[in-house]
């Protein structure tokens, strides 16, 4: 059974005054030469950059923003997971936004609202490692789809919910050299 989500009521979500403050403090500390952060235009949110990084040397990182309203591992202590879209449009096979090569974005950032966890990864990083482990992860954790209703019926999307500690173990086993993380 799928959840049923507008686009339009998580971009509310995430678009709040709260969550816009919580982004902007996380990414100025944890992003090194950050001067400032930029909420984008509607037409690059709508490419998938949420926000703008100014950086030191003239240049500006995109960031999209997932944020979540209740954090599940503060009651399941044992599922701390990252929701990964394998699909955007399932109906359509069009690959989700965590495969898509295409995706002009620097930095993902997710953001709990009920507990103020967040966690940042390098997307380029990130995409690689799931094109390659998306349908191993499909077969070993949950996954679920989306309805979001449109004009013409709407579609389903579909998340895998890696475990946020294998997710970055499988990231440094790649990019941290031979040797290092896979044996």
């Amino acid at each position: 059974m799928a959840n049923t989500y507008s686009f339009d009521e998580q971009l509310i979500m995430s678009n709040g005054d709260i969550v816009s403050n919580d982004v902007s403090s996380i990414l100025l500390q944890y992003i090194p030469g950050a001067l400032s952060v930029i909420k984008s235009s509607p037409e690059n949110d709508r490419q998938g950059v949420d926000y703008w990084v100014e950086m030191n040397t003239a240049r500006h990182l995109a960031v999209d923003v997932k944020v979540r309203q209740d954090d599940w591992l503060s009651t399941h202590p044992k599922e701390d997971d990252i929701a990964l879209e394998s699909w955007s449009v399932v109906e359509k096979n069009i690959v989700g936004w965590t495969r898509d090569t295409h995706k002009r974005c620097d930095y993902i950032l997710w953001v709990w609202k009920s507990t103020g966890r967040f966690c940042l990864i390098p997307f380029p990083m990130l995409c690689h490692v799931f094109i390659n482990k998306w349908q191993d992860w499909s077969k070993k954790y949950k996954t679920r789809k989306q309805f979001t209703p449109s004009s013409d019926g709407g579609y389903h999307s579909e998340c895998i919910f890696v475990n946020r500690q294998e997710l970055w173990l499988e990231i440094l086993g790649y990019y941290a050299g031979k040797g290092i993380a896979n044996k």
